[in-house]
């Protein structure tokens, strides 16, 4: 097997960020949808999502980097508490007690006299997996589906010994609008499928998408507004974004760069029903340039102005 840190092109020092940027980018490259056909491009892709997978996870990177390929076995054994085990090369003669657990799991592969090839023991039941998927606030407010293409991996249990299978699977996903970032959502049995047939949940973590205009600010958006500076100066309608379509909105005379103002059940929609607020931050624009006119009238005023 190979070394998951070399798959996704990262030292065994990387941080989390550097994992999930070097994880995003293969992903975009090697996913099925962009190389249909290709299977050399779908098997990268399993070893990508399976690498992501382990090191993403911090309990998990913890024993992969103790133990390597054997890291889910270390995992079982310690659950059952049986310590710290070395699992480069491990023959099971006379295995005493413990010869009843890798039964259950490979029958009778660990009987006394015989030679036993250690598997995936966790692996042979049926396990959750966590997706991400990042969606513009457009989608967010009106709600939408998606289809996600994700690899798990399946066990398969063969001449009593369980290995496990790389599957691709597609599943459509009904996103709420007002799903909150970063809040999960459960697919029943799209997990990690098991040697009885059965599999775990499909967890998706939906993100929020970094948008040109908005931005949140705890469960309201906020939208910067240009406005000229002699409408700010006397007062009038300016035009406002959102995420549906442009309000209209009146401000003072006097108004000021920074101000803000909020609009009531313009922002974006919240999960269970209505929306949230939309704050205008104000942004006065200078013109650049100015003919002879602009120039005199603002020099009077300025002249006023020191008086």
């Amino acid at each position: 097997m190979a070394d998951f840190y070399q798959i996704l092109g990262v030292s065994r020092g990387a941080d989390e960020k550097e994992i999930k940027s070097a994880y995003r980018k293969l992903a975009r490259k090697l996913h099925p949808d962009v190389n249909p056909g290709d299977k050399s491009a779908e098997t990268k892709f399993k070893e990508v999502s399976e690498a992501y997978e382990v090191l993403s996870d911090p309990e998990k990177r913890k024993l992969y980097d103790q133990y390597g390929a054997q890291w889910e076995n270390a995992r079982h054994m310690q659950d059952q508490g049986m310590g710290d085990m070395d699992f480069g090369n491990v023959q099971f003669g006379n295995m005493g007690g413990f010869g009843s657990i890798f039964e259950q799991f490979f029958g009778g592969g660990g009987q006394a006299g015989g030679n036993f090839r250690m598997q995936d023991i966790e692996s042979s039941q049926p396990r959750d997996i966590e997706r991400e998927i990042e969606l513009s606030l457009e989608d967010i407010d009106s709600g939408c589906s998606r289809t996600l293409t994700y690899q798990t991996m399946d066990a398969q249990q063969t001449r009593g010994q369980v290995a496990t299978v790389p599957t691709t699977k597609k599943v459509e996903v009904k996103i709420p609008p007002g799903i909150g970032d970063g809040k999960k959502l459960r697919v029943e049995n799209k997990g990690h499928a098991g040697i009885n047939g059965r599999a775990g949940n499909l967890y998706v973590v939906v993100r929020w998408a970094k948008h040109p205009k908005f931005k949140a600010v705890g469960d309201n958006l906020e939208v910067e507004v240009p406005v000229s500076f002699t409408t700010a100066a006397l007062g009038g309608e300016i035009s406002i974004p959102t995420l549906r379509k442009s309000v209209t909105m009146k401000i003072p005379p006097g108004t000021q760069s920074g101000q803000i103002f909020r609009l009531a059940h313009q922002g974006i929609s919240k999960l269970g029903g209505g929306k949230s607020d939309l704050m205008a931050r104000i942004k006065i624009t200078v013109p650049k340039t100015l003919t002879t006119e602009q120039k005199e009238l603002l020099t009077k005023l300025d002249s006023l102005e020191a008086k």
